[in-house]
């Protein structure tokens, strides 16, 4: 039914610590899902300015860095924060429920 958010389990919240990201896939789509202060975050895994997999890349506090060329994007929302990209990063909803991290889509 279209408009229905649906539900996917991706981790156990045992497998998500604290400050070190995940990738899991997600209906074919990269996603990079952290734990950050406590809070679960997760964005597109796939840099939008080259192709590149930004679990290569550094996660310090809530800037994510991308391993080719160093943008940097605001984990809590995908906004960029340094060039050179300049298209944000997806960022997909996330709950934790009975030790479990469910992405909706």
């Amino acid at each position: 039914m279209k408009g229905v958010k649906q539900s996917v389990f991706v981790l156990k919240s045992e497998e998500l610590i604290e400050g070190e990201p995940q990738d899991v896939v997600v209906n074919g789509n990269v996603v990079l899902v952290a734990r950050i202060g406590g809070e679960i975050y997760a964005v597109e895994g796939i840099c939008t300015h080259a192709y590149a997999e930004l679990i290569d890349g550094d996660l310090d506090e809530h800037c994510l860095v991308c391993p080719l060329h160093f943008a940097c994007f605001d984990i809590r929302n995908g906004i960029v924060l340094e060039g050179p990209a300049n298209v944000p990063l997806t960022t997909y909803e996330v709950e934790e429920r009975d030790g479990k991290i469910w992405i909706n889509e």
